[in-house]
């Protein structure tokens, strides 16, 4: 593939409807660069404000883009057409080692399971969801119509979860 090939780039922003448009953007540009931009077009700031931490990402389609380092050109393949979804990232929560974004700053146990379903299809939401300890405190486990807050920032860690089959001790 020729690298000095020029790719039209569109990022949007779903939360205002505003739209960042590059029809001449280069092939070897990495993410990063590109979200970087992306951040100072829309007027965005990462970090903590308030308590709370905030962060943006980059989709395609339905895949989150992680990779910082990678190519505009790597992404987009042989299309002429990069487009991209700029999101923002202020609640998530993992599940074993699956990282999963929420619009929601609280959710129910039913929720979250629902979530997890949706990133880990192997995921049986009849088994017992485990928030894991931190610090001083014992893991716990969470039922279907109980709250969390899935919110992350001073004072509030990142959420852990796990599951258990049920258990019926005595039945």
């Amino acid at each position: 593939m020729n690298d000095d090939r020029k790719l039209d780039v569109l990022v949007t922003y779903p939360k205002s409807g505003d739209e960042l448009r590059d029809n001449n953007a280069k092939r070897k540009e990495t993410l990063g660069s590109l979200r970087g931009r992306a951040l100072i077009a829309f007027g965005l700031q990462e970090g903590e404000e308030h308590g709370k931490l905030t962060t943006y990402s980059l989709f395609h389609g339905d895949h989150e883009l992680t990779n910082l380092d990678r190519t505009l050109g790597d992404i987009a393949g042989n299309h002429e057409l990069l487009t991209l979804e700029l999101a923002r990232e202020r609640y998530r929560f993992f599940f074993v080692e699956d990282k999963i974004s929420s619009n929601l700053a609280v959710a129910t146990g039913a929720q979250i399971k629902e979530m997890i379903k949706a990133t880990v299809p192997a995921f049986d939401v009849s088994h017992e969801l485990i928030l894991e300890g931190h610090g001083a405190h014992a893991d716990k486990a969470i039922a279907d119509g109980e709250s969390v807050s899935l919110e992350a920032g001073q004072g509030h860690p990142i959420k852990h979860f796990f599951s258990k089959p049920p258990t019926n001790f005595g039945a």
